[in-house]
């Protein structure tokens, strides 16, 4: 079988809540991108997670490499000297040639490479990490759209303290051994990623699917913005399954109209009904969203020693 000619699915980190020094480990930057496996033979080929092609976004982007290879990489859009999401969802959220045209110039993108998996016909998925990584460095052709990630050895806590200084999301932690897996979330690798905290009121609930059918797939949320109750986004992730019956049934009880001045769009959902807006929650998330919405969202729990009014949300500007 051919690899040039297949998908490939990318290998997935676990996660965890705190960094950690090991000297079995290197640590990288987690870029806040688009993952993408590059296909590089007679040009080349961008597949993203979903394994669609996505080579035609970025024209900028001309990856070459000294023989054939198989990479993989985050495709990232700068703001500054920080990777910018949002700019980045312009770049994904196009398909019109004159649009990605002008966007290539305005919002340029940079492919950053940190592993191989191929080089020609032979596959180096199953050397260890660290051998990839020297492969890596002879291998690309570097230039302003083509870099090869940088790592640390050993000192991931002071790694860590310094990427998040920098305003970035967080690092990734992989073993320095490791072998490359396609499609499996692996503790080889494990994400480590900054939380910021938010103090929620529950509004509303989402109609479950599937096993969750019978109680919730995401509670609605609200904060105070001043005097007024705002919509600031959902949650589904972070509860066990008794935490969710129990709280379905207590939002059942306060069942009401919606609390919003206006009844907000719920995108991909339906909301099975509105609550009053009385049990306040504690959200860990990665930072507002363009629309003021919490991006990355995950409950950590009910907060019974706050009322709705402590609240209180301050937008960035």
């Amino acid at each position: 079988m051919d690899p040039y000619r297949h998908v490939i699915r990318p290998m997935l980190a676990d996660a965890r809540e705190t960094p950690f020094d090991s000297p079995d480990h290197v640590y990288e930057l987690k870029w806040d991108g688009t993952r993408a496996i590059g296909f590089v033979r007679d040009g080349h080929r961008f597949q993203n997670r979903r394994l669609t092609f996505i080579e035609s976004r970025y024209p900028e982007i001309r990856v070459r490499t000294r023989t054939d290879a198989i990479l993989d990489g985050e495709i990232v859009v700068m703001d500054g000297d920080r990777p910018s999401f949002a700019k980045l969802q312009e770049r994904e959220q196009t398909g019109d040639p004159i649009r990605i045209e002008y966007l290539s110039r305005a919002l340029p993108a940079t492919y950053v490479v940190f592993d191989v998996l191929y080089v020609e016909d032979r596959e180096v998925m199953s050397r260890p990490l660290v051998e990839r990584k020297e492969i890596l460095r002879d291998l690309v052709e570097v230039d302003r759209h083509v870099v090869v990630g940088d790592f640390v050895a050993a000192r991931g806590v002071d790694y860590y303290r310094a990427v998040l200084a920098r305003g970035l999301e967080g690092v990734i932690a992989k073993r320095a051994a490791s072998r490359y897996k396609p499609g499996a979330r692996s503790k080889d690798w494990v994400k480590i990623k900054k939380k910021a905290t938010l103090d929620c009121v529950i509004c509303g609930v989402t109609a479950g699917e599937g096993e969750r059918s019978d109680t919730f797939g995401s509670i609605v949320l609200g904060a105070y913005d001043g005097d007024r109750l705002v919509h600031v986004g959902r949650v589904g992730t972070g509860f066990s399954e008794a935490g969710r019956r129990t709280l379905i049934a207590r939002l059942r009880a306060l069942e009401a109209p919606c609390p919003f001045d206006e009844v907000p769009k719920i995108a991909d959902a339906h909301v099975a009904f509105w609550t009053r807006p009385e049990t306040v929650c504690e959200v860990h998330f990665l930072e507002f969203s363009k629309d003021r919405h919490l991006r990355a969202p995950s409950f950590a729990g009910l907060r019974e020693d706050k009322s709705p009014r402590d609240c209180v949300v301050s937008f960035p500007e």
